[in-house]
């Protein structure tokens, strides 16, 4: 009797989630209409309802365990975009509530796992790297979006012109991906990557599309990145990295 009661506790469970799932996307555009408005209280319910849903039908315990790898992100693409944007918005709301700032932050770290390594990601990036130039003289959380900016790029596992040139494991490949970690902690390093991530895509299709620049590849980037990837392993280097991560850190702390 009691695996009979269980079993239809269960079904019950599945057809109330499916229910609620149906509605997620509407439960996120009132939410949305709300952010816009400007009717915070009510944003945050709406957003917490459809993280909820989303947290509810992927098994986890709550919506800042949610992460892309609970997602297809080939058919679920749009999903992971509202997802990003949802969790961008209720980090605003959040910053502006001092009592708040666990779930600011939470917010925020979401967004950057949920943009990482994503087709949008540079999309998101200029998002928060233009809100923060605007914004962050007058937010006490101006650090924290420009630490969340310089994630992004940490946590992104692309490196699309060394890929396309030695494969995604390569040795060259994790030499110059770990370079563009180093590169973020330099005096105008974050401008160089985020341009980094808006130019290369271009450059890639471009050399696959014409024979001249492939030739350009073979010839010219596999040398120069086999070059600067052994580079990457030498002591100078290492000493040179130390004195710009240690020139941008006291710039930092003078501003």
């Amino acid at each position: 009797m009691g695996s009979k009661e269980d079993d239809k506790k269960e079904r019950q469970r599945i057809l109330n989630l499916e229910k609620k799932f149906s509605k997620r996307i509407t439960i996120a555009r009132h939410g949305r209409e709300a952010f816009l408005a400007k009717q915070y209280v009510q944003c945050m319910q709406k957003y917490i309802e459809y993280l909820t849903i989303m947290a509810d039908t992927k098994g986890v315990s709550d919506i800042y365990t949610l992460s892309p790898s609970h997602f297809d992100d080939t058919t679920q693409l749009s999903e992971l975009l509202l997802i990003s944007h949802v969790y961008w918005e209720m980090a605003r709301i959040n910053e502006m509530t001092p009592k708040l700032q666990i779930n600011f932050q939470k917010c925020l770290s979401q967004f950057v796992k949920f943009t990482a390594n994503q087709p949008y990601q540079v999309l998101n990036a200029e998002m928060l790297r233009k809100y923060n130039k605007l914004h962050g003289k007058r937010s006490r959380f101006a650090a924290k979006y420009s630490e969340a900016y310089s994630e992004i790029f940490v946590q992104s596992k692309k490196c699309f012109i060394a890929t396309e040139c030695f494969g995604i494991d390569h040795l060259h490949t994790n030499n110059l991906r770990s370079f563009k970690q180093e590169l973020l902690q330099w005096p105008f390093g974050e401008p160089l990557v985020a341009w980094y991530y808006k130019s290369s895509p271009l450059m890639i299709r471009k050399m696959r599309k014409y024979k001249l620049l492939q030739i350009t590849k073979n010839y010219l980037f596999i040398p120069i990145l086999t070059f600067f990837s052994l580079f990457t392993e030498t002591s100078i280097f290492k000493r040179c990295s130390y004195y710009l991560k240690l020139l941008q850190k006291n710039g930092s702390s003078r501003s």
